[in-house]
């Protein structure tokens, strides 16, 4: 009578190295895949900044999913049916990686111009404030002179740039942390896949 295949066989092997590489895998697969879904709710795909955001966590958490699918597939070096079906998940996901370095790039830019032009709506109203009071100095207040306001004008600009820096600065090592966990985790997935499919048809 044939056995069930299952990616945990029943066969003595089961409890040894290959074994204990299958049940890790599968956990570090499940936690992986619960956390992404329970931090992707409630969705919001038109929000460009939870976008970033699930795309960051993911990539945070990557290297969970490339020790446990590395661990799949080297439990299931045996069992040809699951060694098949782990090999193209990992080609699948290591596509999807790769493909969402280009979404990275796309909202990152998108989110930074979104801040830049904050930061100078922000400023552009404030100095409005300040050019009116330097027309008319008494409504501003008998303490403060045109001199004031002029110093508090020139210190608004300054602050405005170093706001703009910042934020470019910022968008950019964010987005440069998450291409290249994103682009290395990928690469790894696909060469899993690739390695498992080879192995298998090797075994046919």
């Amino acid at each position: 009578m044939a056995s069930i295949s299952s990616p945990i066989s029943n066969s003595a092997g089961s409890y040894g190295p290959r074994g204990i590489c299958q049940i890790v895998g599968l956990v570090c697969l499940a936690g992986f895949i619960i956390d992404m879904l329970v931090l992707a709710l409630p969705p919001q795909i038109g929000n460009v900044e939870w976008r970033i955001g699930i795309v960051q966590q993911m990539s945070d958490r990557s290297i969970v999913l490339l020790f446990g699918a590395a661990l799949l597939i080297f439990g299931n070096l045996e069992n040809r049916r699951w060694l098949k079906r782990f090999s193209t998940f990992c080609l699948v996901a290591g596509v999807v990686f790769l493909l969402s370095c280009l979404l990275v790039v796309a909202d990152g830019l998108k989110f930074q111009q979104q801040a830049l032009t904050n930061i100078s709506t922000q400023a552009s109203q404030i100095q409005s404030q300040i050019q009116s009071a330097q027309s008319n100095p008494r409504a501003a207040g008998a303490n403060i002179t045109e001199e004031d306001l002029r110093r508090a004008s020139e210190l608004l600009n300054t602050q405005a740039n170093s706001l703009k820096q910042n934020a470019k600065r910022s968008v950019l090592k964010t987005g440069a942390a998450s291409i290249s966990n994103l682009l290395i985790v990928g690469l790894g997935l696909v060469s899993l896949g690739r390695y498992g499919m080879n192995l298998r048809r090797s075994r046919a």
